[in-house]
């Protein structure tokens, strides 16, 4: 027998009230998305205080709606995630317990994005000439993610970036920043979407597009470690004699599908993050380090412009290619192991759009100048928090 929950006049009342503040936003309030720091202000100062369940209602009316379906198709991405709305709530409940201690930081957070964002656009744009001048980026509230790569229903790709959770992060923003605005461009330019998680790709191509992204950004910041490129200080004290081994081992994932939702295990034990290892011997998300030595070799007779023009089926091929190489190292004879030479944090040259149909280019690298950035470590993965 079931027992029927009775709620008093009062919290009718309540709830009533609440609801009529969300549908009594002005139609062009709710078209155009505000900006995140008034959009936070907003919800906060009506759900402080409040039940979860009455925040949440907020939250989906003051907060998510004016976006469209941005939180469904790249927050939340209800597509691929079955459960996402068990998860959203997991979620928000934690961070509407954190907001208290952020909250007053907020607006100041979205302004020092704002500004290095500025600052790094012009800096891609100058190894890719062919970047949007203006990238569709929205900076939005959200757990579980710092900044990834999406795309909307309409197939446009997009670039999110959660300023609540970058604060919470305190993540270095002239690393992250040119990482995921490469991303972007790499979405629009090669197709090569949502990271390289895409229907139909294998894993052998999100190991590719993480790496390319780490590198790119250690070209638009220069002056940084391999711990401080991958925000992960373990996978930068990685010693290189790993290669071949952690290539065989990848080899045996690679042809796995990137996207897998009944099997996910492969993905997770080389691009999640989290607490406990997948991976008894490596740190988690090992296949962003897997990644960068792939593209450093590829370097060696590819322009940084002709491996950023590779579709996704090319650049798996290639990828596939040099994990093979690594992995036979591994059996070759001790002197063949000596004269394989792992790949070194060589200078970049290339960039130009001429570069796409010629061969290795020797144009001179462009200078760029490492923004400022809130000091502290990243600890999650755009894909790894849950």
């Amino acid at each position: 027998m079931r027992t029927r929950r009775t709620k008093s006049r009062g919290t009718w009342f309540a709830w009533a009230a609440l609801l009529a503040c969300v549908l009594a936003l002005p139609a062009a309030a709710r078209a155009a998305p505000p900006p995140v720091a008034a959009a936070f202000e907003r919800f906060w100062q009506a759900a402080q205080g409040r039940a979860f369940a009455q925040q949440l209602a907020l939250w989906d009316g003051l907060v998510e709606a004016p976006y469209g379906d941005l939180y469904a198709m790249v927050v939340w991405e209800r597509r691929e995630h079955p459960d996402w709305e068990a998860r959203k709530r997991r979620l928000l409940q934690v961070r509407f317990a954190a907001y208290p201690s952020i909250a007053a930081r907020i607006p100041a957070a979205a302004r020092t994005l704002q500004a290095v964002l500025a600052a790094q656009v012009p800096r891609l744009r100058a190894l890719f000439p062919d970047a949007d001048p203006q990238p569709p980026v929205e900076l939005v509230l959200a757990p579980g993610f710092d900044a990834k790569s999406g795309v909307r229903a309409d197939g446009t790709p997009v670039l999110a970036f959660a300023v609540d959770s970058l604060l919470l992060e305190r993540a270095p923003l002239d690393i992250l920043v040119p990482h995921e605005l490469f991303h972007l461009y790499h979405a629009q330019h090669a197709g090569i979407r949502n990271d390289g998680v895409m229907p139909g790709a294998r894993l052998a191509l999100p190991l590719f597009e993480e790496g390319l992204a780490t590198y790119v950004s250690g070209q638009l910041a220069p002056g940084h470690g391999d711990g401080e490129l991958l925000l992960q200080d373990d996978l930068g004290r990685l010693p290189a004699a790993r290669l071949p081994e952690v290539a065989r081992r990848f080899l045996a994932d690679a042809g796995k599908p990137a996207v897998d939702p009944a099997h996910p295990e492969p993905f997770r034990r080389w691009f999640n993050a989290g607490a406990a290892r997948y991976q008894p011997d490596l740190p988690n998300r090992s296949g962003y380090w897997l990644g960068l030595q792939v593209i450093r070799d590829l370097r060696r007779s590819y322009s940084l412009a002709q491996i950023a023009a590779w579709p996704p089926r090319q650049a798996e091929a290639r990828t596939l290619a040099v994990l093979e190489r690594m992995r036979q190292a591994a059996r070759a004879a001790p002197a063949a192991r000596r004269n394989y030479r792992a790949p070194s944090r060589i200078a970049a040259t290339g960039g130009t759009a001429a570069a796409r149909s010629a061969g290795p280019s020797t144009a001179p690298w462009p200078s760029s100048h490492s923004s400022a950035a809130p000091a502290g470590r990243y600890g999650g993965g755009s894909r790894g928090s849950s």
